[in-house]
């Protein structure tokens, strides 16, 4: 070590950090490593071993590719490292790319360290998680996409709606003017049906772009979930009348009744949209089971970890299933599986399950029906309220 640089990173035996460098070097939040002239990792602080999921001592003395595991993916670590110890001008690099998990994504900067006589002998990588970053960025353009969206919607069913409403008054007009035994009104009622199916993914797509307020109040989550029961027990016993279908719809309520902070009538229309889903989902034959439970206290995953009180609303059917592609898509706007579905009531629940601060989630496979459960927090803070 010379007198000008009396707390040099590394000298010829390899990595030596003083005592003074060892506590900078831990404190750093982001993972730094260094990497030696033949691709091996000569130190690394905790923030990098927590990064890349290893012990430490997995991490010293082996190459980069090793360390991640990934030599062979595209955008991978390994040919990042590959290419840094390549390259004999000392140029600084930075690349975004994989990480060693699932999902993850890393922003990594390769920067070289110099000897006194200015030649490269090893390489500081700093390497920063950023897979949060990308998924807040992908929410941001997710919700400016909705809002464009919305506005469009808006404009076109405005534009939609009154020649449709002018179609639908001259249909019946020539309906009105034909016999009932008359197949001309056979075709014109094939019409009106069809101009109903129009004007009611108009509707859907106005509220979809304006949604009405929230009006939170202290009111029975019970009786919000009890009436959305009886309104889907109504539409089952339609379908049991017109085309003999066989469909029981069970509700059963938590031990006392759940009084909350809620917006009781889009609580009920969310719910009421899970159930008619699950009625289209069954063919002929099944059943619907509605449960309602207070699991208070429970863990909560999020940031600030420890409990919170909690409910839970969970609609389970005996239908169809959900493929695992059509799982990533429910909540798309427009998607649906449906001959006679608009593919904008699940885009509805998530939304009115949000502004509650709640959650919905989904498990499904083909054949062996599906359960949708929202989670909702037993008290409501305006941060929670997130509407998309």
């Amino acid at each position: 070590m010379n007198e000008e640089n009396p707390l040099p990173i590394f000298r010829a035996g390899g990595a030596l950090l003083p005592p003074a460098w060892e506590a900078l070097f831990e404190a750093i939040e982001d993972g730094v490593c260094v990497q030696s002239l033949d691709s091996r990792i000569v130190r690394a602080n905790s923030a990098f071993a927590v990064m890349i999921g290893l012990p430490l001592d997995e991490i010293i003395g082996r190459s980069c590719a090793e360390v991640f595991g990934c030599a062979n993916e595209t955008g991978s670590l390994p040919q990042f490292c590959a290419r840094s110890a390549s390259n004999t001008t000392g140029r600084v690099t930075s690349e975004e790319i994989c990480g060693r998990q699932p999902g993850q994504r890393l922003r990594s900067r390769v920067s070289p360290v110099r000897d006194e006589s200015g030649q490269v002998t090893a390489y500081v990588m700093v390497v920063r998680d950023i897979t949060d970053v990308i998924a807040r960025e992908r929410e941001l353009s997710r919700v400016e996409q909705l809002a464009r969206f919305g506005e469009l919607a808006a404009g076109l069913a405005h534009e939609i709606k009154n020649p449709l409403a002018g179609i639908q008054g001259a249909v019946d007009i020539l309906i009105g003017r034909r016999s009932p035994n008359s197949p001309e009104r056979e075709v014109l009622e094939g019409v009106r049906r069809e101009v109903g199916r129009v004007d009611a993914t108009v509707q859907a797509l106005l509220e979809r772009a304006r949604p009405r307020g929230f009006n939170f109040q202290t009111a029975s989550l019970t009786d919000a979930v009890q009436r959305a029961v009886s309104l889907a027990r109504h539409q089952a016993a339609g379908l049991a009348a017109t085309h003999g279908h066989q469909i029981r719809i069970n509700f059963i309520p938590s031990a006392a009744p759940i009084v909350m902070p809620i917006d009781p009538a889009q609580i009920e229309d969310a719910v009421l949209n899970l159930l008619l889903n699950a009625i289209e989902a069954i063919d002929h034959q099944g059943s619907v089971t509605v449960r309602l439970c207070d699991r208070s206290p429970v863990n909560h995953p999020g940031p600030d970890g420890g409990t919170r009180n909690e409910v839970v609303i969970e609609v389970s059917d005996t239908g169809r299933g959900i493929t695992d592609d059509n799982l990533l898509r429910i909540f798309s706007p427009f998607f649906t599986t449906q001959a006679n579905g608009t593919g904008l009531g699940l885009p509805a629940v998530r939304r009115i399950v949000r502004a509650h601060g709640g959650q919905i989630e989904v498990t499904s496979a083909p054949g062996t029906g599906s359960t949708f459960t929202i989670r909702l927090p037993r008290e409501i803070h305006p941060g929670q309220q997130q509407g998309s």
